[in-house]
């Protein structure tokens, strides 16, 4: 019944979203730059569609996991559409809106009908969930390599949603990529680009091959959705000219739906409830592979020139991108460490930390390439671009290495483990130095106002945000975790911090009367805390191991 209940929910949102725009999204009224209301409809109704047919069938696993990817992806598509609300100019969706005035616009009652059409495709997502079990019967089977196919494909969508939809030469519809547009599309270009490889490796991963089927066709769907109009736009309007972002996201749809068909294949020759998944070597040499070209690339970055600026202005990105050679470095070490057998043990979860000193890095460069863009007309080089899409890497590498992990922990007899107090207190601490580390400069002069968490928030402060989720994160999961691993994942967030420490001497030449600032001794004093706490983990008895 609930299955059925989520099919009607999400046939609701689809009609929702694909006849909202009819209503108006702003007041005055402004239409689309085309007819488009039909293909958004018809888009819309894709998952539910197949989540009908399926149920129909009786494949309610099949058509239950259609509803899924939908759900997953359907937070980014409402704060995306979230900037018809702060300002419909900025939006540049041509199959949505055209706007011909400067003035200020006013969102309308089809804004409201859009959002809810996507907070019905959550509900819908939830409940076909709940209406149905999965994965504790069937035999989930899959080929090998299936999972990393399915990331790779996740990876590339993520890639094409942070590019920019289109280019123009409309003065009203002006395209950015995620990272260079107003808040709102870059937090939901970035839930975009998260959910799209992280769902799709999910649901691969479950131990129905029908929901696994069901789950790599929704999600097609739902990418289907993002990426279709923007191509539409480019081949009917003469000023919109197509870009590669929604191209790629095409091809991860196209990935999606013919690794679909091996997804729901059972073997012929054995009958299991196990998830045969790679093989757990195969998995962390995926991981390595993937770290190194993150860290080559972040290498690249730094070497590269970041920006074209024009004749006689200064170029800002020289000094933040020295901050890429530390954490390319680092990414390069664990890359190659993983690919030695005897090492990779113990690296393997040090990735899922140090993975974020690309991003930390990266924010920096990116802040300085797109301030440089909006304000002297310049232009992004190789190195940013390197940069970015190391980011992507550096994130798939962490991903993949935290599958691993849970395979690895599925031999493991978890019930014993408790907390380690003499591990507890000075993670607490060590919390606590990190949180001051990367929320206080650590870099002071006069007349300068560094980017911070809470003060002057920008892109940069987003690098910021991810390293101290990260450190945040190993600080509290390491008491809980197995000696070895605790000790892992504290020297991951010492050596997070050290690249903050080392932003000081790295950058303070590009400021006359600079002075380290609170942030560095912070910093300094995490690191000390955090190695100390990583070597009195390690040395738990061999029984408590």
């Amino acid at each position: 019944m609930r299955l059925r209940v989520a099919i009607v929910v999400a046939a609701a949102g689809a009609l929702l979203v694909g006849l909202g725009p009819l209503l108006g999204l702003v007041e005055p009224g402004a239409s689309a730059a085309f007819l488009a209301w039909p293909l958004l409809l018809a888009l819309s109704l894709l998952a539910p569609a197949l989540a009908f047919v399926f149920a129909k069938r009786g494949r309610l696993g099949t058509a239950a996991a259609v509803l899924v990817g939908p759900a997953a992806l359907a937070p980014g598509r409402l704060v995306l559409d979230l900037q018809f609300v702060a300002d419909p100019g900025l939006a540049a969706r041509p199959e949505l809106l055209r706007v011909e005035t400067l003035d200020a616009l006013a969102p309308s009652a089809g804004v409201w009908l859009l959002l809810a059409g996507h907070v019905a495709a959550i509900v819908a997502g939830v409940l076909a969930v709940r209406g149905i079990g999965h994965g504790d019967e069937g035999t989930g089977s899959h080929r090998q390599g299936l999972l990393t196919l399915v990331l790779c494909a996740g990876v590339i969508a993520a890639v094409g949603v942070l590019m920019a939809p289109f280019a123009s030469e409309d003065p009203y519809l002006l395209p950015h990529p995620a990272l260079d547009g107003p808040v709102v599309l870059l937090i939901g270009g970035i839930l975009l680009a998260v959910a799209a490889p992280s769902t799709a490796g999910f649901l691969a991963g479950s131990t129905d091959p029908e929901f696994a089927r069901g789950g790599l066709l929704g999600v097609a769907a739902a990418l289907a959705c993002v990426a279709v109009p923007p191509l539409v736009s480019a081949t009917v309007l003469d000023q919109v000219q197509f870009a590669w972002g929604p191209v790629l996201v095409v091809v991860a749809v196209i990935t999606l739906v013919a690794l679909a068909v091996p997804a729901g294949r059972a073997d012929s020759g054995e009958s299991t409830d196990d998830l045969r998944l790679p093989a757990l070597t195969r998995l962390i040499a995926t991981s390595a592979v993937l770290a190194l070209v993150a860290g080559a690339l972040a290498l690249l970055a730094a070497a590269a020139p970041q920006v074209e600026m024009p004749f006689g202005l200064r170029d800002p990105s020289p000094y933040p991108a020295r901050m890429l050679w530390p954490a390319g470095s680092l990414l390069v070490a664990l890359g190659i460490g993983l690919l030695l057998p005897r090492a990779a043990g113990w690296l393997r979860p040090m990735l899922t930390v140090v993975w974020v000193v690309i991003p930390f890095a990266a924010a920096g460069v990116l802040d300085a390439v797109f301030t440089a863009v909006q304000a002297a007309d310049a232009s992004a080089g190789i190195g940013a671009w390197a940069a970015g899409i190391a980011v992507l890497f550096a994130a798939s590498a962490a991903i993949i290495a935290a599958i691993a992990g849970a395979v690895e922990r599925d031999d493991v007899d978890l019930t014993e483990m408790a907390m380690h107090r003499m591990v507890l207190v000075p993670s607490l601490v060590a919390l606590l130095l990190g949180a001051g580390a990367f929320s206080f400069p650590v870099l002071t002069a006069p007349d300068y106002t560094a980017p911070g968490v809470f003060t002057d928030f920008g892109t940069t402060s987003w690098g910021l945000v991810i390293a101290l989720a990260a450190v945040v994160g190993a600080a509290v999961l390491a008491p809980m975790c197995r000696p070895p691993r605790a000790a892992a994942l504290l020297c991951a967030a010492a050596l997070v911090v050290a690249v903050r420490v080392l932003e000081f001497p790295l950058t303070a030449e590009r400021l006359p009367g600079s002075e380290p600032g609170l942030g560095l001794w912070f910093g300094a004093a995490c690191v000390v805390v955090l190695l100390g706490t990583s070597i009195a983990a390690g040395r738990v008895p061999r029984d408590r191991q």
